[in-house]
């Protein structure tokens, strides 16, 4: 059987036991081949490369090469113990061969209809599909993932299921298997690549190769042969001129992971309000990633610029909203825009909430922050400088009894001035505001994030104070929310404007 939808497929529960079971296409064997022939390629360079009799080395490549092929006969096994039918209220799912595993998911209760596409599946005109109910993510339970289905099999299903299933279900669809139709509300520009390659990545990128690298070496037993190339480098060429070199290949090499990145992750990038007024993020170019976000959902949005990002006049956008995972903000996955022009963060942000919300300096549009008291600034620096003086106390340590240079010392004095001018910059960023529907929080400046949440979605309000807080007469205010971190912060604020506003979120909150 082909697993192409027939009349059959949409009988209602009097014929639910004429339906027939369904396979996946066969072709899902040639595809699994296709992901083998890529995942043996690191065995096979290992093997060439390498060519040791060291059988740590050789152990490992075998068990490269096992595990490779064991994907393609899984694969074939699927085609043989999987079977699904679509009758009137329920998607059933069956799968093993010795024991029977059963899943029926009654339509009512679906809430997330996926199409998604590995490049191997693509090429073969195949697809997976994923209904999920909103069960434990960790445990798949309430999830069904189809994989192998051809791609017009997946799309039908996928169009009667949202037919079926009612109209709070979020739908994401591969778009180099579907067009996304509606009002296209922002593309991909290239010159977003900028922010990548001089954010996170100029320092994770270098550290993520290198160690890549080391740790394949050590892996095949040739850690000793690069640290004996690296010594006879040092030793052939002047330290100052190693030094140098160095710094520069570790930028370049930082500079060209973050393009890597972002060409790979950002790559078609496309956001969409479709006809249902839901918006549709859908990005990648190996793996293509999609992520909806329903208006009725959002309870606001964050800003952050990270310091060089800031200085390019970028920003980063994240929406606030219900329903999404920690795993999934983790890995970035709910991501609706890279790292951007501050001007697209502030267009994308009001166009998400329906109104304006923000101004082109992310700042709130009914006036500016309220400033926290002049003390905060002084507690902002100081908080700096001991950090500084900690690590001065530790190098101090190393010259004193362990013979490090002294020009060590030279670090933590440079640094004063930095934490100088940080701390102040610090304090120059807190603010916050309440202004009819929205409660604005701002603060860092090595990174610093605006959160611009929505007072219907504050469900508490704490207040605390440190020793130090207590002191100074300041406090800490942290609402509370279903929505993206769940918590955001007020810091160092006045006791009494602390107290205050958590009164007002509760008190808008209990008369909404």
């Amino acid at each position: 059987m082909t697993g192409a939808l027939t009349d059959e497929d949409v009988l209602d529960d009097d014929g639910a036991t004429d339906v027939p079971w369904q396979r996946l296409s066969l072709r899902v064997v040639p595809a699994a081949l296709l992901r083998m022939l890529v995942r043996l390629v690191p065995a096979a360079a290992g093997w060439w490369f390498f060519n040791t009799d060291n059988d740590t080395a050789r152990y490992t490549v075998v068990a490269l090469a096992v595990l490779a092929v064991l994907n393609p006969l899984n694969q074939a096994l699927n085609y043989l113990k999987v079977r699904y039918r679509l009758t009137g209220e329920e998607l059933q799912h069956t799968t093993g061969l010795l024991v029977r595993r059963s899943n029926r998911i009654a339509l009512h209760r679906i809430r997330t209809v996926d199409i998604t596409a590995p490049l191997s599946n693509r090429l073969l005109g195949l697809a997976v599909l994923r209904v999920g109910t909103g069960g434990n993510s960790f445990t798949r339970e309430g999830t069904v993932a189809l994989d192998g289905l051809p791609r017009d099999t997946a799309l039908r299903l996928r169009a009667e299921l949202l037919r079926r299933s009612g109209q709070d279900v979020a739908s994401t669809v591969d778009p180099r298997l579907a067009e996304a139709g509606g009002e296209e509300v922002q593309t991909l520009r290239r010159r977003w690549v900028v922010y990548q390659m001089f954010g996170a990545w100029l320092l994770a990128g270098p550290v993520s190769v290198i160690g890549t690298v080391y740790g394949f070496a050590s892996l095949f037993g040739r850690e000793e042969w690069i640290g004996e190339q690296a010594m006879s480098v040092v030793d052939r060429v002047p330290w100052a001129a190693w030094a140098a070199t160095s710094l520069v290949l570790v930028v370049l090499l930082g500079i060209a992971a973050g393009a890597v990145t972002f060409t790979e992750a950002w790559w078609g990038y496309r956001l969409v309000r479709e006809p249902g007024g839901r918006f549709l993020a859908t990005r990648g170019l190996l793996t293509t990633r999609s992520f909806t976000a329903d208006q009725e959902r959002l309870r606001g949005v964050t800003v952050s610029r990270g310091l060089l990002t800031r200085l390019l006049g970028g920003a980063r956008l994240s929406p606030v909203m219900t329903g999404v995972s920690l795993a999934q903000m983790m890995s970035e996955s709910s991501s609706m825009l890279p790292a951007t022009t501050r001007d697209v963060a502030v267009r994308v942000a009001n166009v998400l909430l329906g109104h304006p919300v923000l101004d082109d300096d992310v700042a709130p549009v009914g006036g500016p922050l309220r400033a926290h008291p002049p003390v905060a600034r002084r507690r902002a620096v100081v908080r700096y400088l001991l950090a500084t003086a900690v690590l001065a106390t530790g190098l101090g340590a190393g010259v004193a009894w362990a013979g490090w240079s002294a020009w060590l010392l030279l670090v933590p004095a440079t640094l004063v001035p930095v934490c100088v001018v940080a701390g102040r910059g610090y304090y120059r960023a807190l603010g916050h505001r309440l202004d009819g529907e929205y409660l604005y929080l701002q603060r860092g400046w090595f990174s610093r994030r605006t959160d611009a949440l929505q007072v219907r979605g504050i469900n508490g309000a704490h207040v605390t104070q440190s020793l130090v807080q207590r002191l100074l007469g300041l406090a800490t205010l942290r609402v509370t929310t279903a929505a993206g971190e769940q918590g955001y912060l007020g810091v160092d604020m006045a006791l009494g404007d602390a107290a205050a506003l958590a009164e007002a979120v509760t008190e808008e909150r209990v008369v909404a």
